[in-house]
């Protein structure tokens, strides 16, 4: 394995690595250490204290001064023995192991990883065990002063009972905390019959905020969040940090969800202040669950809920979420079954130029037939294949098949046109898609000059410079870019300056009322395509189902426009365009009286 893939393998690694170097003097004796290499997370917990091949003489007065460094590097090449090191890093301020372990050339690895916890955990003990250790000494010298010892004991059990069922970060109760709360709240309402609600919150933009900012001004945000919940807490009224950014706030003796919902609500007000979203989730017992664990799970359902509907909002557990819960599971189920047995199909609709009526190819289009649920639309599981991420395998597939028909119009048809595929955000940001788009491409034979890929302004709000760069490169293959969509989300004439788009997909939003007299969207229409045709790009108009649409489109003159609906042609399988490709454009008619459910 080259040195390169090496690197790549320790800059993956959660441990800090450096591999460090002898220097000999005429002698070949040492009497330096140069640093030869270090990996991403030393670089980062250090905060790139060190440079690369900086020396060991002039890294000492960062260093810990009670291990003799040089002394431990020589004894490490000349003993050519494995040592092993605990201190306490003034640098990145944590207690650090560091396994220091002889290679070739007398070279020698360092690696470090922190132990603070199980550190300082030890050192607790150690000081615990010391007290307990002098109290034993005390007692057997003076029994006068057993109480005052035992009651030492008696605070020493309640900061560890305190360390068990307390968030040291918040001081708020933690998750152990919960459980036991739960189940007494449990007991006491079928003891009284009375009711309790469970509310779970969640800080929508804390990893954001930990990515951006850094960890310090997350903990900070976690703990003025956290003094909130302080105030909140009564008799009635319990606060919890469950994990990194959800807490469940317990409210006893309710007589309905409302007094727990506007908790919440206030709680989302007051971080929206800080410029943060909240999103919750909340269930009542026993109307909505009959057990602890039916109530941790329906939050967490119905703040799931809260998330897929925009997020910053309280949800109340409903049966439906339940069903629908259990629905989409079900679908995921029916759609990597599907994905697996290949029972996705590809239908391509024809596109035409308005002013010659010439072909100007194909979009491809999948389709999915369910023996219990019939045809799905798209538009049902498209959204669930994204949120599973099942859309990037599925994608994979689309691409395969939609260039194997491309391979086949190209050897067979003599096909000179354009098959347009389109493209998921999801799928398009994944780390391996350009590589597999140009295996595919290879491996196909296709003319990538008949290849258009189809993405939505969607897939630009994140990382723009990447995408842009990536767009590029395939602009670079002589592979087709359309925009589709355009006139609705994030449109911006900036995408059609900087994006290197051959096409621009008008919203068929645009086309609908284009024939009413006076209506804004002619004009509207009239002018992309102008601006477009101006800029060199194609055009096509989505969703033109009408002759007048398309009469009023064609009187657009001289600017190239495409069109694309059931006017021309709906969805259709492969063998009714391979019929169109070989001149018999009846093919169209013939679908009227094909399966229509898939269009």
């Amino acid at each position: 394995m080259e040195t390169t893939a090496f690197k790549k393998i320790f800059d993956t690694l959660p441990q800090a690595v450096v591999v460090a170097g002898p220097v000999y003097d005429d002698k070949k004796e040492i009497v330096d250490v140069r640093l030869e290499y270090q990996n991403n997370s030393f670089a980062y917990i250090t905060g790139n204290a060190f440079k690369p091949h900086v020396m060991l003489s002039q890294m000492q007065d960062k260093m810990n001064g009670d291990i003799e460094w040089m002394q431990l590097f020589k004894t490490c090449v000349y003993d050519n023995r494995i040592l092993e090191r605990t201190f306490y890093s003034f640098i990145t301020k944590c207690h650090l192991k560091m396994v220091v372990t002889p290679i070739d050339d007398g070279c020698v690895t360092v690696m470090l990883s922190d132990v603070s916890k199980g550190t300082e955990t030890e050192m607790q003990l150690r000081r615990q065990n010391e007290r307990l250790a002098a109290l034993t000494e005390e007692l057997s010298i003076s029994r006068a002063n057993l109480q005052s010892k035992l009651d030492s004991v008696k605070v020493l059990n309640e900061q560890l009972r305190y360390s068990v069922y307390y968030d040291s970060l918040t001081t708020l109760h933690n998750r152990a905390s919960l459980s036991t709360a739960l189940s007494s709240a449990v007991e006491d309402a079928k003891a009284s019959g009375s009711k309790f609600g469970l509310l779970l919150v969640d800080l929508d933009n804390l990893k954001h905020i930990n990515d951006s900012q850094g960890h310090t001004v997350g903990d900070e945000l976690i703990i003025k969040f956290s003094s909130i919940l302080h105030s909140l807490e009564t008799s009635s009224i319990s606060c919890f940090r469950f994990s990194s950014d959800e807490f469940f706030i317990l409210m006893r003796h309710l007589k309905s969800a409302q007094p727990l919902e506007n908790i919440g609500n206030d709680l989302r007000r007051r971080m929206n202040d800080m410029g943060v979203g909240l999103s919750g989730g909340l269930a009542i017992y026993p109307d909505d669950a009959q057990t602890d664990e039916e109530l941790l799970k329906y939050t967490d359902l119905a703040l799931s809920d809260a998330k897929r509907h925009g997020r910053n909002k309280i949800c109340h557990f409903e049966r439906q979420i339940k069903e629908v819960f259990l629905h989409r599971i079900d679908m995921e189920s029916k759609l990597s079954e599907a994905l697996k047995k290949r029972l996705f199909q590809l239908y391509y609709q024809p596109q035409f130029e308005v002013a010659t009526g010439k072909l100007r190819g194909f979009e491809a289009l999948i389709r999915w037939h369910d023996s219990e649920l019939g045809w799905v639309s798209p538009e049902k599981f498209i959204p669930l294949a994204e949120e599973s991420r099942l859309v990037i395998p599925i994608g994979d597939w689309v691409i395969d098949t939609a260039l194997m028909t491309l391979a086949q119009w190209e050897r067979e048809k003599g096909f000179d046109g354009i098959l347009s595929i389109n493209i998921s955000p999801l799928q398009f940001k994944d780390k391996g898609f350009m590589k597999k788009l140009q295996d595919k491409v290879l491996w196909s034979k296709i003319n990538p000059k008949h290849l258009e890929l189809e993405i939505t302004e969607g897939i630009l709000i994140d990382d723009f410079d990447d995408i842009l760069a990536k767009l590029n490169q395939i602009k670079d293959m002589e592979i087709s870019i359309s925009l589709d969509d355009f006139g609705t989300g994030y449109s911006s004439i900036r995408y059609l300056r900087v994006l290197p788009i051959s096409t621009l997909k008008i919203d068929k939003s645009f086309i609908k009322d284009i024939t009413l007299e006076g209506n804004k969207e002619t004009d509207i229409t009239e002018s992309i395509v102008s601006m477009v045709a101006k800029m060199g790009l194609d055009t096509i108009a989505e969703g033109v189902e009408t002759a007048e649409q398309y009469e009023t489109l064609k009187e657009f003159g001289e600017k190239k426009v495409n069109v694309q609906g059931f006017l021309k042609g709906k969805p259709m399988p492969k063998y009714l365009c391979d019929k169109i490709l070989s001149g018999d454009m009846n093919a169209i008619l013939s679908l009227e009286n094909d399966r229509t459910e898939a269009d």
